[in-house]
């Protein structure tokens, strides 16, 4: 059977339901409503919804049927006028019923599911440290993951430890610093101030006037609605991955016009560490730290104020309503869609979609607040950025850099970003498409990164 187009809409008294059907058999039509359950069925179409409030049908409710457009209209009161029903646009969690479903100790319970809580062929891993993809879930074999996708991910997650990912990323981050491109961009920057000038626009429009597109609808509707059983600390990775995630799209919209391009993909995936390196940040300092570091190492415009722009759009965006962010991790499938780089949404983008619509908003909220509160300074990189815009520090000492920055985990890691025995690489420019090859065939201190 096929899910149709639908969506939802309600005034103070009343809900509702638009239904596009237009190759639907009207003799076999079948309407039900039982309190908060809406069930519409007429060959090839099924569809029942579990509104988050109960409807009456009497004699007030009203249905319509427009054969040009194959569209139905049905409209029902609520049982308790006045009352609101939250997140109608969010329609992936209207799409089945709740039901009870088994926590273990330390986990946070979401209350819908689907037929199938895993895709088919995933495993589920309780202990992260090995973990790869969304809230570092994943434990299946990478191998067969990595053979295909050689050029998009540093590492292969099954045989390093989270720990060791964060101490090659960052030592290798060390490497790959050109000190040559970032004094470039900070003399001259004529083209630089004009991006950082641009308005950025996303996360403005108020919650009463946001609407999906009927492109987007048709892609939440097919969405599993999963549940997603998490600890307090996978949770921790799933929220300041997403904040990695989406410092990486803001960069690219705004070094693009806020309009994308062939390279948006690319930006996205080498910007954000939780996609190329299976990162799994415990703290969202941690989280923004990484994204300021990647910003002045491997893109075209590598400059600080420009990151700083960046992070204050990021700051615009979680602070706007959550509809707004899955309209932007929707916008993040599609880029990844086309090109190697889909299997990026197997692994983490689809998961985050469904996820957020339904997570613990509250957690969220401290999150957000504690991002948009973080102030981060040049000395926070571990990149000596004033010592070499003053030229104290000769390109060739640059391997013995340190940061000061809390821990992601506890403090013996406090001193993630100290001396690494990478050295800079001259040669290195984010605009020569040989920069996504950058771990090719390497190892660091023994560590195997991705063969090539």
């Amino acid at each position: 059977m096929i899910t149709p187009r639908f969506h939802l809409s309600q005034d103070e008294n009343s809900v509702t339901i638009s239904i596009r059907a237009p190759y639907c058999s009207l003799s076999q039509l079948e309407i039900d409503v039982d309190e908060e359950v809406f069930l519409f069925s007429s060959k090839p179409y099924y569809l029942r919804l579990t509104l988050p409030g109960k409807i009456v049908e009497d004699e007030r409710s009203k249905s319509s049927f427009d054969t040009d457009s194959g569209e139905f209209l049905f409209t029902y009161h609520k049982e308790q006028p006045g009352e609101y029903f939250k997140d109608l646009e969010l329609i992936t969690k209207l799409l089945t019923v709740k039901v009870d479903a088994h926590c273990e100790k330390g986990t946070i319970p979401i209350e819908v599911i689907s037929e199938h809580d895993t895709e088919p062929g995933e495993s589920i891993v309780s202990n992260p440290e090995f973990g790869y993809g969304f809230a570092l879930r994943n434990s299946n074999d990478f191998m067969k993951v990595s053979s295909a996708f050689d050029d998009i991910f540093e590492v292969n997650p099954c045989e390093v430890s989270l720990k060791e990912r964060r101490k090659l990323r960052i030592q290798y981050e060390q490497g790959k610093f050109n000190m040559d491109h970032y004094m470039a961009d900070f003399i001259d920057n004529d083209q630089i101030c004009e991006v950082i000038s641009q308005k950025f626009s996303l996360g403005e429009k108020q919650d009463s006037s946001f609407s999906f597109t009927e492109m987007e609808l048709d892609f939440l509707k097919d969405l599993p609605n999963k549940q997603y059983n998490l600890s307090m600390e996978q949770i921790a990775y799933c929220q300041n991955g997403l904040i990695d995630l989406l410092f990486a799209y803001c960069y690219d919209q705004r070094i693009t016009e806020f309009e994308g391009n062939s390279e948006s993909s690319w930006d996205i995936n080498k910007l954000a560490a939780t996609l190329c390196w299976f990162e799994g940040f415990a703290k969202p300092k941690a989280a923004i730290i990484s994204a300021f570091r990647r910003s002045l190492i491997y893109p075209l415009y590598r400059h600080f104020e420009l990151s700083q722009t960046v992070f204050n759009d990021l700051k615009t965006l979680i602070s706007s309503n959550i509809k707004e962010i899955v309209r932007v991790l929707i916008k993040i499938y599609n880029i990844f869609l086309h090109g190697d780089r889909y299997i990026i949404n197997q692994i983490f983008i689809k998961d985050y979609i469904i996820y957020v619509m339904k997570w613990d908003s509250d957690l969220w909220n401290k999150t957000v607040q504690e991002v948009t509160t973080l102030k981060v300074a040049k000395v926070d990189l571990g990149l000596n950025l004033m010592e070499i815009e003053d030229g104290f520090i000769p390109h060739c000492e640059f391997a013995a850099l340190t940061i000061n920055d809390d821990s992601d985990h506890d403090a013996s890691d406090s001193d993630d970003y100290s001396s690494s025995d990478g050295s800079t690489d001259d040669s290195s420019s984010s605009d020569d498409s040989s920069e996504c090859e950058s771990c090719c065939g390497e190892t660091i201190d023994g560590k195997h990164l991705i063969p090539h």
